[in-house]
């Protein structure tokens, strides 16, 4: 259930913790019991809560006390405080040292469930907090799946079967083929898309902090850990949790992120503390993962566990048919950034781009309709342009380095001036541009009329 709540009664009244656990065991959350202030915080100590009742007047050890311990240890915990000598002044103090809500006894199954259900609210919120953060650094990609290739089609129909369910997937294929973007798909075509949606590129985290990444770290864990912090699992309790290029991850953290898969729990960095998580995982790889098991980099048993439904991407070279609507959708998406303002690509532009290989797939065609666009002198970008802009058939310019937009838009005037014989004025006209700006040019690039 996504919004199960694991919640700790701490009450030293054995009738008001069993009349807890069966109001909200009702409700569908897992209930835990401890009848003083030191076994409440033993608990706390195995557990991480999402809430905790706490009741204020206990022998040995007050609520007070109690509240303080909790919220120094993870201010992020939802208390909610109860009392049978409820007061204003009680109310008050509790609120200052951080409780949500205050609860006087005696109060009604509603009562608890109602504080326990804005409790809920509060405890969503903290966690949407970190996503949108984490979210804010993130690049955010093309939401839209463009295709015609019968091939895709089918895989997207298959994501529509997969959903539903709560399957593991395994997203296959070259870099740049839009693993990430068929994955995020998934999540938001399921009955998770209303909770988070967190990714973790395996291939670009530090080995040493990659285990804070997905798990979290408590203050002081190690040296820079100057506070608590919530991990990628955590984050994604109740939505889906992506790990792209997972082929890359140490079998050290392979065996802990087993071990989490298979329990469902997770312990920060420098904690004991047990956290229950729900995601949903969803995972991708560029990688051969059968022969990196067979050569022992990649756990057998890890590899099973994420590869129940595999989904392979066939590259961008197998599927020309997609290069004119997906050249059509960053025209859409960059469009205003050439002083030129681009309308579109010549059929023999897009010809060459078809015939391309395109060993960076999606991605990579991306990048040269954005440079294109950037460097495009004219309305419409031609052959020449796209010939100057792509590498030669051995994968490289003449120099053995990609071409950088200023030699792209060199190479596209020098070209122009020659088919018009050097006359300036044709020249300019056919770039888009005035004599003055073409002069300017070619005074900048070093080029004589011919």
């Amino acid at each position: 259930m996504v919004n199960q709540l694991k919640i700790l009664v701490i009450d030293d009244d054995n009738i008001m913790r069993e009349a807890c656990r069966d109001t909200l065991a009702r409700s569908g959350h897992d209930i835990d019991l401890a009848e003083s202030g030191a076994k409440g915080l033993a608990q706390l100590n195995r557990w991480a809560y999402d809430v905790v009742l706490l009741d204020l007047r206990m022998p040995e050890m007050d609520g007070m006390n109690v509240l303080r311990q909790i919220k120094g240890q993870d201010p992020e915990t939802v208390v909610i405080v109860i009392s049978g000598y409820g007061s204003v002044t009680s109310a008050v103090e509790a609120m200052k040292l951080g409780a949500f809500d205050f609860l006087p006894k005696p109060f009604t199954p509603a009562d608890l469930r109602r504080a326990v259900d804005m409790a809920s609210e509060k405890r969503r919120l903290i966690l949407e907090n970190f996503f949108l953060k984490e979210e804010l650094k993130r690049k955010n990609a093309p939401g839209r799946v463009v295709t015609r290739a019968r091939s895709m089609l089918q895989i997207l129909d298959l994501l529509d079967r997969l959903a539903p369910t709560d399957t593991t997937v395994l997203f296959t294929g070259e870099s740049g083929t839009g693993k990430g973007l068929l994955a995020r798909r998934l999540h938001e075509l399921s009955p998770r898309r209303d909770h988070p949606f967190v990714a973790v590129d395996c291939s670009t985290l530090v080995p040493t902090l990659f285990e804070s990444e997905l798990f979290g770290h408590v203050k002081g864990a190690f040296t820079g850990a100057e506070a608590n912090k919530i991990g990628k699992f955590e984050l994604s309790t109740g939505g889906t949790l992506f790990l792209d290029e997972v082929g890359n991850i140490s079998l050290e953290i392979q065996a802990k992120l087993l071990k989490a898969v298979e329990e469902r729990t997770i312990c920060k960095v420098g904690s004991n503390r047990v956290i229950r998580v729900d995601a949903r995982l969803v995972a991708a790889t560029n990688r051969d993962l059968a022969k990196a098991v067979k050569a022992g980099t990649f756990r057998e048993d890890l590899f099973y566990r994420l590869n129940v439904m595999e989904v392979h991407l066939p590259p961008l070279r197998q599927r020309p048919e997609d290069i004119p609507p997906l050249v059509e959708q960053f025209l859409e998406m960059y469009r205003g950034m050439s002083s030129a303002r681009v309308r579109g690509f010549s059929n023999e532009a897009l010809e060459l781009l078809k015939a391309h290989q395109w060993p960076g797939n999606v991605r990579e065609l991306q990048n040269t309709v954005q440079r294109l666009m950037v460097m495009a002198l004219g309305p419409s970008i031609g052959a020449e342009e796209v010939e100057s802009a792509l590498p030669n058939p051995g994968g490289e310019t003449a120099s053995g380095e990609p071409l950088l937009m200023s030699e792209v838009e060199r190479n596209h005037i020098q070209k122009t001036l020659r088919q018009f014989g050097g006359h300036l004025s044709r020249t300019a006209e056919a770039l888009g541009i005035d004599r003055k700006t073409l002069r300017l040019k070619m005074r900048k690039y070093g080029l004589e009329a011919i």
